[in-house]
């Protein structure tokens, strides 16, 4: 029962990357361009001249409630009633969105004031941040690039 409950945190973990690209793509700048359109607009006042507020949180931080009622569904179901599949699936959830935090917001962003010393001198770390800084320097909202953020073209490793 533990290989299975393994097997299934790193499913959720993984799938955690194809469904952060594909929102990222087709939601965030779709429909809901309007919420994601701040956080590209600090990078890119020049390109993205909408006029918002420059605060700490913005309308692009709503995706992290969104992104976590599944897995807060998945572990409360999960533990109330004993179904430890549910709690492996919630907990891989949550994992992929607190190592998405640490990397986008924290690495990448800086929005907290945190050093990651030799990890982010890494080759794959430099080529992570280099991939997402490519997504953030379009020149219109239809140029943009590079929805994933843990896998990414491998073009980024020799740039």
């Amino acid at each position: 029962m533990v290989v299975v409950n393994l097997a299934l945190f790193l499913a959720a973990f993984m799938f955690m990357e194809f469904v952060a690209w594909s929102n990222h793509k087709y939601i965030m700048h779709g429909f809901l361009w309007k919420w994601h359109v701040d956080h590209h607009r600090k990078d890119n006042k020049q390109y993205l001249p909408e006029k918002t507020e420059d605060k700490k949180w913005g309308k692009n931080d709503r995706f992290f409630l969104v992104y976590a009622l599944p897995a807060i569904v998945l572990l409360i179901t999960g533990f109330s009633n004993g179904l430890w599949w549910m709690v492996s699936m919630g907990a891989g959830i949550s994992f992929y969105g607190t190592i998405y935090f640490l990397i986008h917001d924290i690495v990448i962003h800086k929005r907290v004031n945190a050093r990651f010393g030799f990890i982010t001198k890494t080759r794959y770390f430099q080529a992570l941040i280099k991939a997402h800084t490519a997504h953030h320097q379009p020149k219109t909202k239809d140029d943009f690039n590079n929805f994933g953020l843990l896998i990414f073209p491998r073009r980024f490793f020799n740039s």
